[in-house]
């Protein structure tokens, strides 16, 4: 008996320290990913005038209104950015998970100060190539923001102002914000640069927003299954992904013990933080996960 405590007091710190260590790795992930956004931007679409369908380029827009009242204003696109996404993760603090938020602040930071001491200036100056540009940019923009969904942050901006405005009117979803936010973006292109910069501006953040989806875990299914004799973990299930699940009593075929197994779906990044939970209520636990399941139904994308 004794050795079984001590085994599970065992499993239990080596499952923290674990966890501390990857939480330190997120953070880096989240910095990292802040970094290859905001270089990006800076080197390879703000040179060529090229908007991207977000909060940056609302932040973007601004500075070019500024500098028609403050004639040789220098950029300050990245302090702009910052100064919109501040309010928002105020109000958002207590409406979402804290780590979360914590890994959005410093990413937001991050892509802030970076836009703010990085020159917006052609990384090739003999690159020239619209199409070009708007591909490359759009590859690693969307790389770096994928990296920071990926590690549990966000760049801020039109996800939380989105999840925000849905809170208050369920008619109003996060994507329908997005392009709410876009059309107001590109209606500012149109009516002040040249055509080419819309289409070249639009090809650049669909292209952007296709790396995003296709380097993060949010539109990952798994399909989860945990044998467990802690039936709190059915409860903390439902508290940390906010999904429910479907449970029945099993019995192991060869102990011949009664379990509780539990099963479950939700998203890989949802996956992260509920394994590692479920592993610190019981280290003795089961679990079964199967990858990139297709989901009939209600299956609402928590980004929070």
């Amino acid at each position: 008996m004794e050795t079984q405590v001590g085994t599970a007091i065992t499993a239990q710190k080596n499952t923290k320290k674990a966890a501390f260590w990857q939480d330190v790795l997120d953070y880096l992930l989240c910095i990292f990913g802040g970094v290859i956004y905001s270089v990006g931007l800076n080197l390879l679409i703000l040179p060529f005038g090229l908007y991207i369908g977000n909060l940056t380029g609302i932040a973007r827009i601004i500075l070019e209104l500024l500098r028609r009242v403050i004639p040789g204003m220098q950029d300050a696109t990245g302090l702009i950015l910052l100064a919109l996404n501040l309010p928002l993760l105020l109000i958002a603090f207590s409406s979402i998970n804290r780590k979360f938020f914590f890994k959005t602040l410093i990413t937001v930071i991050t892509v802030s100060v970076v836009l703010i001491f990085v020159p917006v200036t052609a990384i090739i100056p003999d690159l020239t190539d619209m199409i070009t540009l708007a591909v490359l940019g759009g590859i690693i923009c969307g790389f770096g923001v994928g990296l920071s969904l990926r590690a549990g942050g966000s760049s801020g901006g039109v996800d939380i102002l989105g999840v925000l405005i849905a809170l208050k009117n369920p008619e109003f979803s996060v994507g329908r914000v997005s392009v709410i936010i876009s059309m107001i973006v590109y209606a500012y292109a149109l009516f002040t640069s040249p055509p080419v910069i819309l289409v070249y501006s639009v090809i650049f953040t669909l292209i952007y927003s296709l790396v995003v989806d296709k380097v993060h875990y949010q539109n990952v299914k798994i399909s989860v299954m945990v044998v467990t004799k802690n039936r709190d973990i059915l409860q903390y299930i439902i508290d940390e992904t906010h999904r429910s699940a479907t449970y029945w009593q099993g019995q192991g075929a060869y102990s011949g013990a009664e379990f509780l197994v539990i099963n479950t779906v939700v998203s890989k990044y949802e996956l992260l933080r509920l394994r590692r939970g479920i592993i610190e209520l019981d280290p003795q636990v089961f679990i079964i996960e199967n990858n990139s399941v297709n989901v009939t139904g209600f299956f609402p994308s928590h980004f929070f």
